[in-house]
C-alpha cells in the first residue's frame, strides 16, 4: 500500500485582520502556488588547521522565513478581505501577521502551524490573455514589536497555540 502524501492545497494560509493579542484569522483563500521558505544555509567555517587535516568545516547560517505566492485578483466590484488587507499593507509598507497551517485548516486541532509578522513585498500584477489576473507577493519576517522570531506551534480550538 502506498503512503499518502501531503497535497499543497490541504494547507492553509491566514492573515490576521484583528490585533496581535486578539487575532482574527482570515484565510487567504485566493492564494495559489504557495512556497514556504525555511532554508538553513550552510556556512563554510574551515580554518587553516582543519584544512591541513583535509577537512572542510561547516556551521549553520541564519535562516530566512518567507512565503511567496500568487493571489487571484477579485473581479471588478468584488471584495475579498484577505486580498484587500495584503494589497493595503503592500502599498502602505506595513507588516502583516501571517499564520501557515500545515495539512489542514485552523479549525482542525493538533496541526503544525507557524506564525510570523512579515513585511509584504512584491505586488506585481499579471494579466495573461488566457488565465486569471494575479498579484505576486512575498512575505518575509521583519523586525517588529510583537515577535522576536517566527513562532512554531499547533492549532487548537480554532486558535494558534505557540510551542512552549
Amino acid at each position: 500500500m502506498a503512503t499518502p502524501v501531503e497535497m499543497g492545497y490541504e494547507s492553509s494560509l491566514y492573515i490576521n485582520t484583528g490585533t496581535y493579542g486578539s487575532p482574527t484569522w482570515t484565510e487567504i483563500d485566493l492564494a495559489r502556488d504557495v512556497t514556504i521558505g525555511e532554508t538553513i544555509p550552510k556556512v563554510n567555517v574551515t580554518t587553516r588547521r582543519t584544512a591541513r587535516d583535509g577537512w572542510v568545516a561547516n556551521d549553520y547560517g541564519l535562516k530566512e522565513n518567507n512565503i511567496s505566492f500568487d493571489v487571484l485578483i477579485p473581479a471588478a466590484g468584488e471584495s475579498n478581505t484577505a486580498y484587500d488587507a495584503l494589497l493595503a499593507a503592500s502599498r502602505a509598507r506595513t507588516p502583516v501577521d501571517i499564520l501557515h497551517v500545515e495539512g489542514g485548516q485552523i479549525s482542525t486541532d493538533g496541526l503544525d502551524a507557524t506564525r510570523s509578522v512579515c513585511g509584504v513585498f512584491g505586488g506585481d500584477k499579471g494579466e495573461p490573455l488566457q488565465d486569471a489576473s494575479t498579484r505576486s507577493f512575498e512575505l518575509s519576517f521583519t523586525l517588529n514589536s510583537d515577535q522576536d522570531v517566527p513562532q512554531y506551534g499547533t492549532t487548537s480550538g480554532g486558535a494558534f497555540v505557540p510551542a512552549s
